[in-house]
């Protein structure tokens, strides 16, 4: 477990799925993000590699070949490696190994990278292929943060906004329905399992107390997801900042062609980023 600490934040990272693991406020004494407790959802905020959400059947076929992945991937499993740190930062490193080409035809380097600035939280995603070919991947987020459902408001910086669901196999279904910029959390507001919002333009979104907000994700990322387990009253909820999404219900299981996946060619690099921001 790796440490960073200033006048205002420590935050743990664990080697383990590069997850960001603790989110402390020296002022408040506040647990910020989620701790993982297992009759809710047992992770705090893995990175999803190299999918977002689900393959249809957990299958893609590439090169004529089938290869089956779980939701979201497998680096969230991995152990990575640090390979750099100093007082404000901590860097870690994912390459392929023998179980993961049987699983996802591609070599990679994923180096995810962690950033305590003040009261803010930089991760950085660096994705190179270092195959002789073209790759194609997905990449995204899934931090949890602390809330008392009923009073916490989840507000978005863009109006006239729409969003889409999963089926029961958690698979897209492209049917809009219109959501509000600002709303108060509630277990029913995920009945049908997350909430997508795609090409919405929204850049930031908040948690807020009482008109005070206290936990601010933001990001270029041209969709995300906003979840808390079904009908659970789980005390948190997730904002997903992602490039990639579940296979659509009538996609074909193409790996070249899923809607949102990223290709890069050999020798090429990936790189995305997001903020998390904590006010005491």
């Amino acid at each position: 477990m790796q440490i960073l600490k200033n006048d205002i934040l420590k935050i743990e990272i664990n080697e383990h799925g590069a997850e960001l693991s603790s989110v402390f406020g020296i002022k408040s004494q506040r647990e910020y993000l989620w701790q993982g407790d297992k009759q809710f959802w047992s992770r705090r905020s893995p990175v999803l590699f190299p999918v977002v959400g689900k393959y249809k059947g957990l299958k893609s076929v590439y090169g004529g070949k089938e290869y089956s992945l779980p939701q979201h991937g497998f680096a969230r499993d991995c152990d990575f490696t640090l390979i750099q740190q100093t007082d404000n930062s901590a860097v870690f490193e994912l390459t392929e190994n023998a179980d993961t080409l049987k699983n996802y035809p591609f070599k990679f380097r994923l180096v995810c990278s962690f950033e305590l600035t003040d009261n803010k939280i930089r991760v950085k995603w660096t994705v190179t292929n270092t195959n002789d070919r073209e790759m194609y991947f997905s990449i995204g987020a899934h931090p949890a943060f602390n809330c008392e459902k009923g009073k916490t408001v989840l507000s978005m910086n863009k109006e006239n906004l729409e969003y889409s669901v999963l089926n029961a196999d958690g698979l897209y279904l492209p049917e809009k329905y219109p959501i509000e910029s600002s709303f108060v959390l509630t277990d029913d507001i995920f009945d049908r399992d997350a909430l997508i919002i795609e090409n919405s333009g929204v850049t930031s979104v908040q948690l807020l107390n009482d008109g005070k907000a206290f936990v601010t994700v933001n990001f270029t990322a041209p969709l995300f997801g906003i979840w808390s387990p079904v009908r659970k009253n789980a005390p948190f909820v997730c904002i997903e900042p992602w490039y990639g999404r579940a296979d659509a219900a009538d996609f074909d299981c193409d790996l070249t062609k899923r809607e949102w996946g990223n290709k890069l060619l050999a020798g090429e690099t990936f790189e995305k980023e997001y903020e998390i921001v904590i006010n005491e």
